[in-house]
């Protein structure tokens, strides 16, 4: 039996010697007699398929869908030419010399506006590096590759310097400051959306805010576009290997999200509004016809490339509630004519002071005798405290409610491209009209202070615009819309998404409406908007000062809300200035001016 079990040991000790001998002799063969042979499938011999250890790449492309304007001017995910650098193959190639006896390295400096030490210095240890890298543009401060002309990537092109190509890439957003809120901005995805992601980046991004964040699902892509070049042991590029470039293949992403923003009007009121002196506050225009929003700033600006979280820049004011002062006048007047408490010739004798709740008019001047409609015009306290004491709570929030504040009314679908619900414009506040649980129909005080737009009411400025466009509209609401479709890549709809509706439970009268847009204009003729009457277009409107508290000092918002022109409205704008000195200049009625000589030329009236 021992004897058995010997030489089974020595036959499989036999067997083990004959195939590492084998082994031996077929590596060798490789090495001596097959390592010139060209690979299958490939250009390079076995020697050379073992030289090479790995790919560098540099991703052009995220995948991510773009956001467009109305007529398809990038938003997010502008696609530019740019200068990237890859490993060199191992043989001479930066240091010939062009036909006027010039370094190319010299004239590929010139070009890139950039000197020739920089430009070694990012080249020296290129071969080092994990990934190419993409010549970055100073004014970005170093975050964003350089947008290059046309004739800086024909010249680049033109030198024909190894490792150095020209190539399309998008960028999400151009680096510089904006009031674009709205748009949003992205960040690391972590944890498991991190693992679902399709897009196939080593750290993929997510959207946190604004539309970025509403429309994660269309914009995720699927799958990114990269550039790559194949690297030996040495780090050097392996002959005749060039840049690869390798790219999804789907015809149908990324989608293309068209918005109802008109890029070139949104840039301009963001710089008048800075030119204006605002620090604070929000700009937004509607299209009077179908409540569309055509430009809606938020200041101050912000870059979505350097989010602060603890700034507060990125939060969209244009969407957050802020004290109205007299432009809720409307509402109060609405509630008065629909409630048949008064009517539009009463009169009203204004000695400056209420004598009731130390409710004054402006800087304590009374106004005398004057109607209802004379009383809107020039913002009188003491009519519209008046009013309020004859109303009840529920008039005044019914009223309210029928001009679409107190509510979101931002555009919305359900069941639609694959999400139970899309609103784009999640971060709307719906505003206060009288807050929970105050008891303001026991409080004539409260009712007061409401109706003069003060004490716990809250208006965003979108709600504001909007309400113009309702009158404008015999008293129907409309839901501002930011998105108009979605687009597949090869540029056929995937979805139309039209305007809707947004009514409350009851509507104001299209008699009062028509009666309150009268008394809109008689604000710009006789009223507290005197200094428009130079503006290059007949408007309409209604001035507000609100006083408020911020950080202990005393503060004001300023409104104006108004449309124009007057005989064939086109926009409706509102313009909240928050944060103002108690004394000072009326920021709000003069930037609304600008505004609208803005929208004027740009119709060529």
């Amino acid at each position: 039996m021992q004897r058995l079990v010997h030489k089974r040991i020595f036959w499989g000790l036999l067997l083990l010697i004959g195939l590492l001998a084998v082994l031996i002799l077929r590596l060798a063969w490789v090495q001596l007699l097959l390592k010139d042979r060209p690979v299958p499938g490939t250009q390079y011999s076995l020697s050379k398929m073992a030289e090479i250890q790995s790919e560098r790449e540099t991703v052009l492309d995220s995948g991510r869908g773009r956001l467009l304007d109305r007529t398809g001017k990038p938003l997010a995910g502008e696609t530019v030419w740019t200068a990237a650098f890859f490993p060199q193959e191992e043989r001479p190639g930066l240091s010939t010399h062009g036909p006027d006896g010039e370094e190319p390295l010299h004239r590929l400096a010139t070009v890139l506006g950039a000197t020739y030490g920089e430009l070694a210095g990012k080249l020296k240890g290129l071969d080092e590096l994990d990934e190419p890298f993409l010549w970055p543009d100073p004014a970005g401060g170093g975050k964003l590759p350089l947008a290059l002309t046309e004739q800086q990537a024909e010249a680049i092109e033109q030198l024909g310097i190894d490792g150095v190509r020209v190539l399309p890439y998008n960028r999400r957003y151009d680096g510089t400051a904006s009031g674009s809120q709205w748009l949003g901005y992205l960040s690391e995805a972590g944890g498991q959306a991190a693992k679902q992601s399709p897009s196939g980046l080593r750290v993929p991004l997510t959207g946190t805010d604004g539309l970025e964040k509403t429309l994660e699902p269309l914009l995720q892509g699927v799958g990114h576009t990269e550039a790559l070049a194949q690297v030996d042991a040495r780090g050097n590029r392996l002959p005749g290997s060039g840049i690869q470039v390798k790219a999804p293949g789907n015809p149908y992403y990324p989608l293309s999200v068209y918005t109802t923003i008109d890029k070139q009007l949104q840039e301009e009121v963001e710089q008048l509004a800075v030119h204006s002196g605002m620090k604070e506050g929000a700009v937004v225009v509607l299209d009077a016809e179908n409540g569309d929003i055509e430009a809606m700033v938020s200041l101050p600006l912000y870059n979505p490339l350097q989010i602060d979280p603890a700034g507060g820049a990125w939060n969209n004011r244009a969407l957050q509630g802020a004290i109205p002062g007299s432009v809720f006048k409307i509402v109060t007047a609405a509630a008065a004519l629909e409630a048949g408490v008064s009517s539009p010739d009463e009169t009203f004798f204004c000695s400056g002071e209420y004598g009731k709740y130390g409710l004054t008019c402006a800087n304590g001047k009374g106004h005398g005798t004057l109607t209802m409609a004379e009383g809107f015009a020039v913002s009188c306290n003491t009519v519209f405290a008046t009013l309020a004491e004859r109303l009840n709570a529920p008039q005044l929030e019914r009223a309210a409610l029928a001009l679409g504040l107190g509510r979101p009314v931002g555009w919305q679908a359900e069941q639609t491209l694959g999400l139970p619900l899309l609103r784009p414009l999640a971060g709307e506040q719906p505003g206060v009209i009288f807050a929970a649980g105050a008891g303001p129909g026991d409080d004539g005080g409260a009712r007061v202070q409401t109706a003069i737009g003060q004490r716990d009411v809250r208006v965003t400025p979108l709600q504001a615009a909007n309400l113009v466009v309702t009158l404008l509209h015999g008293g129907e609401v409309r839901a501002p819309r930011i998105l108009q479709r979605v687009a597949f890549a090869n540029g056929q709809t995937l979805r139309e998404l039209p305007g809707h509706l947004a009514p409350a439970a009851g509507e104001i009268s299209p008699q009062t409406a028509r009666l309150l847009r009268s008394w809109m204009r008689r604000v710009v003729t006789d009223g507290t908007g005197r200094k428009l009457q130079s503006a290059r277009w007949p408007l309409a409107g209604k001035s507000g000062t609100a006083e408020t508290i911020v950080r202990g000092k005393a503060r004001n918002n300023q409104w104006f809300i108004g449309y124009g022109p007057v005989d064939h409205p086109r926009y409706a704008v509102a313009v909240a200035v928050e944060n103002t000195a108690p004394v000072g200049p009326h920021l709000a009625t003069k930037l609304f001016g600008q505004v609208f000589d803005l929208l004027a030329g740009s119709s060529g009236a």
